[in-house]
């Protein structure tokens, strides 16, 4: 697994996870919810995870929800 990105809004994590999932993409979210527990915005941003053949199509979907 390569990381992605890291977010620390849970609505685009929400939405970008859902994309991923619609486009069959293997993934994982680490840290989600983390943040919330931390005193300081994005000491602990969710990590997004996918596969490494994955990679060039989940960096693609970053681009079209203009989040690269």
């Amino acid at each position: 697994m390569i990381e992605l990105i890291r977010l620390s809004d849970p609505v685009l994590l929400q939405i970008l996870s859902d994309t991923l999932e619609e486009k069959n993409i293997l993934f994982r979210i680490d840290n989600s919810g983390m943040n919330a527990l931390m005193p300081l915005p994005s000491v602990m941003d969710a990590r997004v995870l996918v596969a490494e053949d994955d990679f060039k199509a989940a960096e693609l979907i970053l681009i079209d929800l203009e989040l690269n």
